[in-house]
C-alpha cells in the first residue's frame, strides 16, 4: 500500500514530488556524484564500460537479463539487459540521468498495461518506476509518477474528493495514464490534471501546467519528448463518499462486461477515429469487418471486444503484431480508414 501524508494547502507541487526537501538536497549530490563518476570516460559509448558504471551506481539492486512479461498486462515480452527498480523520485531522477550521461539507452516502466514488449526483449536499461506516495488536500490530490490508478482513486473517494470516477477500472499508473491521456465514459485524466512536476529532457525539475502537457485524444507531449513525469495534482470537488462509491460501482460494473476475460490484454488496442470532430469507435469498425473470429497463433481478438486483442497463451509478440497489421489491412480495405495503435511497441 502507498504510504499516504497529508499535507496543508498551498505546499510546492516540487517538494511534493519529493516529499520533503532533504530529499532535494540528496538529489543535488547525486547530481553531482554523477558529474564526477562520468567526466572521464564522456566520449566512451563501450557497453562494458557503461555497465559497470551502473553496477557501481546501483549496486545489487541493478539487475541483469530481466525476463519483462510478468511486468506487463500482456505477459509477453522477452529479456532486458539491465532492470533497476526506483522506489523513490531522487531514485528515479537518478536512473534517468545516469543513462543519459553514459549515452545507454533506456525507457521507464510502469504499470506495464499499454504496452507490447518485443520478444527480443530491450537492448539498454529498464526503470521500474515505483514511487507510489500520495497526499491530499481539501480539493486536491497529489500522486507520483508510479502511483497505481486503483489506488489513487480509491484514496480520492475515501477522502470524498469526486472527478476521477471514471478511471476505476483502469489498470497501469498515473505516469502512464498521463502520457496517454487516459480515459474512459467520456472523461480524460487531462481534464482533471492542474499541474506536475517533470525532468525535461534537458535534466530540469520543474513545475507545469496542465499547457505543458498539449493534451488530445489519447496523445500528451511525453510521447513525443524524453520528459520524465515525477508527480501530478489533480483539482477535484468535495462529494459525499457514498455517492462517489456509487458512480464508482457504476462505471467498474459497465467495464467488466466489456473487459472481464480479457485479463491478459493491454486494454484498447487501437485508437478511436476523430473526424469532423465525432468519435468513430475502433471496435465499431472492427466489428464490422469480423475481427473477432481472427486469430494469429495464441494472439487473437477478444469474443467481448473487438478492439481487445489478447494473449490466449503463450503468444508472442511477433504474432500480435501480425494480427494487428491484419486487422488494420482489413478496416482500410472496407472503410478507408487508417486505425492507429493506442497500444506502444517496444523494440
Amino acid at each position: 500500500m502507498p504510504e499516504l501524508n497529508y499535507i496543508p494547502q498551498g505546499r510546492s507541487t516540487i517538494s511534493l514530488a519529493f516529499f520533503n526537501e532533504s530529499r532535494i538536497l540528496f538529489l543535488e549530490a547525486l547530481r553531482a556524484i554523477i558529474v564526477l563518476k562520468t567526466t572521464k570516460s564522456k566520449s566512451s559509448t563501450h557497453k562494458e564500460e557503461a555497465w559497470t558504471k551502473l553496477f557501481e551506481a546501483f549496486g545489487n539492486r541493478l539487475k541483469l537479463k530481466v525476463p519483462l512479461a510478468s511486468y506487463t498486462t500482456f505477459g509477453i515480452g522477452g529479456r532486458a539487459d539491465l532492470f533497476f527498480v526506483a522506489e523513490k523520485p531522487e531514485e528515479l531522477v537518478y536512473a534517468v540521468r545516469i543513462a543519459q550521461k553514459l549515452r545507454l539507452r533506456f525507457m521507464i516502466l510502469g504499470g506495464g498495461s499499454n504496452v507490447l514488449i518485443s520478444d527480443s526483449g530491450f537492448r539498454g536499461l529498464v526503470i521500474k518506476n515505483e514511487c507510489q506516495h500520495i497526499l491530499t488536500t481539501r480539493n486536491t490530490i497529489t500522486a507520483q509518477s508510479g502511483a497505481l490508478l486503483g489506488e489513487v482513486v480509491k484514496v480520492a473517494c475515501e477522502s470524498c474528493l469526486s472527478g476521477l470516477e471514471f478511471v476505476v477500472g483502469i489498470p497501469g499508473t498515473v505516469g502512464g495514464a498521463i502520457r496517454g491521456n487516459a480515459g474512459a465514459f467520456g472523461g480524460s485524466i487531462g481534464d482533471v490534471l492542474t499541474r506536475a512536476v517533470v525532468l525535461t529532457e534537458g535534466g530540469e525539475i520543474k513545475e507545469v501546467d496542465k499547457k505543458f502537457f498539449q493534451f488530445q485524444y489519447r496523445e500528451s507531449r511525453l510521447k513525443r519528448t524524453k520528459d520524465v513525469l515525477l508527480s501530478a495534482t489533480f483539482e477535484l470537488r468535495g462529494q459525499a463518499q457514498k455517492r462517489i462509491e456509487e458512480r464508482m460501482a457504476e462505471n467498474l460494473k459497465k467495464r467488466e462486461e466489456s473487459f472481464s476475460g480479457a485479463e491478459k490484454s493491454a486494454g484498447c488496442f487501437f485508437k478511436n477515429l476523430i473526424q469532423d470532430g465525432q468519435k468513430i469507435s475502433a471496435g465499431y469498425l472492427l466489428d464490422q469487418v469480423g475481427a473477432k473470429e481472427m486469430r494469429e497463433g495464441d494472439a487473437r481478438v477478444f469474443a467481448k471486444h473487438a478492439n481487445i486483442l489478447i494473449n490466449a497463451g503463450s503468444a508472442t509478440a511477433t504474432q500480435v503484431r501480425r494480427l494487428a497489421e491484419k486487422l488494420k489491412e482489413r478496416v482500410k480495405a472496407k472503410f478507408d480508414l487508417d486505425l492507429q495503435e493506442e497500444v506502444v511497441y517496444i523494440n
